[in-house]
């Protein structure tokens, strides 16, 4: 995670100068988020350790001081942990979207998409379609599939080789729609 967070604070520095304020306080969201999950990561480190205490008068031992301070010096997110959190707020940005073109509001759609394609600048490079449909043939081979029933085995094959690199819902769709030509 360490080359997004250097690159995202780089990117906020040059923001600022540049006084570009949409694509600062995006920016500036997606650290939060990537931080607050590095605290829920530490925290959740701690509590099944049983780390974590409660009361006026609790103290740590020196072994338990030894033991927390080692978690906090590795509870940092790992690129997949960093990727994921990235993604979440691309899928909220997607939703977003959705909404409020179904609610008539092309103000807030336009600020969801330039927010959008912010963070969409730090995902991984997009695989083109011919390459999409490739791993989903790969995947619907390597399952077995036969028909629609079997579409959560070749999503789960997909879901690891694909993520963060296509639209996974287009992605279902299009496996959704060849599974029920194959059942035919």
């Amino acid at each position: 995670m360490a080359a997004l967070l250097d690159r995202l604070n780089a990117d906020l520095k040059d923001a600022m100068r540049a006084g570009e304020t949409a694509r600062r306080d995006e920016i500036r969201g997606l650290l939060a988020m990537l931080k607050a999950e590095q605290q829920s990561k530490l925290t959740r480190a701690l509590s099944k350790r049983g780390l974590i205490l409660h009361g006026e008068n609790a103290t740590l031992t020196v072994a338990q001081q030894a033991e927390v301070d080692q978690l906090r010096a590795t509870s940092d997110l790992t690129d997949d942990e960093a990727q994921d959190i990235l993604l979440l707020r691309v899928k909220q940005h997607r939703q977003s979207i959705d909404g409020f073109t179904k609610g008539n509001r092309q103000d807030l759609v336009d600020v969801e998409q330039a927010q959008l394609a912010i963070d969409e600048g730090y995902l991984p490079q997009q695989l083109d379609a011919a390459a999409v449909e490739q791993a989903i043939a790969a995947a619907i081979a390597e399952s077995g599939a036969q028909g629609p029933r079997d579409q959560g085995k070749v999503m789960g094959l997909l879901s690891s080789r694909l993520r963060g690199r296509a639209d996974m819902k287009a992605v279902a769709a299009t496996v959704q729609s060849l599974l029920a030509q194959a059942a035919r």
